[in-house]
């Protein structure tokens, strides 16, 4: 029997909206431990250009799929607003030992410099052993990556199996 049980924290006059949720599977096969399984989301509660037409809420998911492995997600706009905010998540995972991770970009509707900027300095920051890879298949945000050519200093894939064989091969090496 599977169970998840959630932890809110909001507060009215914050911005962003935390909500980790922790999901228990029906246990290890060798301990008879249930498995757990968090999923952390950083949402803004309003868009972050709200006076655009069709701007999309801005929001990061992080999946915990194992005790090394990590899946963030980025939906909407990447920009010096929202930029620390994924900063804090990837560097949040390394701290907790979670050092194969893998951003999702796939639902990024723009990624500026600043962005770019998080990520270079936490794949510095990358010990030895630890693996990231980027899922992005969109245009305008792989440009970012073309433009400022640092498409060679990250491993990034079309898709999100392709991410995770790269971050739990034996060798690491860019795509």
């Amino acid at each position: 029997m599977q169970g998840c049980a959630s932890r809110g924290a909001t507060d009215a006059d914050a911005e962003p909206v935390r909500l980790d949720v922790v999901c228990l599977g029906s246990g290890s096969e060798s301990t008879g431990e249930p498995i757990r399984r968090r999923t952390t989301i950083l949402s803004d509660t309003h868009t972050s250009k709200p006076d655009e037409a069709g701007a999309v809420e801005f929001a990061i998911t992080c999946h915990e799929l194992d005790e090394r492995t990590n899946v963030i997600a980025i939906e909407g706009d990447l920009d010096l607003s929202t930029a620390p905010r994924l900063k804090w998540m990837l560097l949040d995972s390394l701290q907790e030992g979670r050092n194969r991770v893998v951003l999702d970009l796939s639902r990024t509707t723009f990624m500026d410099s600043t962005a770019l900027g998080v990520l270079v300095v936490v794949n510095r920051r990358l010990e030895e052993d630890a693996r990231l890879a980027v899922v992005c298949d969109r245009p305008a945000v792989l440009r970012i990556f073309e433009l400022s050519g640092m498409d060679g200093a990250f491993a990034i894939f079309p898709g999100l199996d392709e991410a995770l064989a790269h971050v739990h091969s034996p060798t690491a090496g860019a795509a």
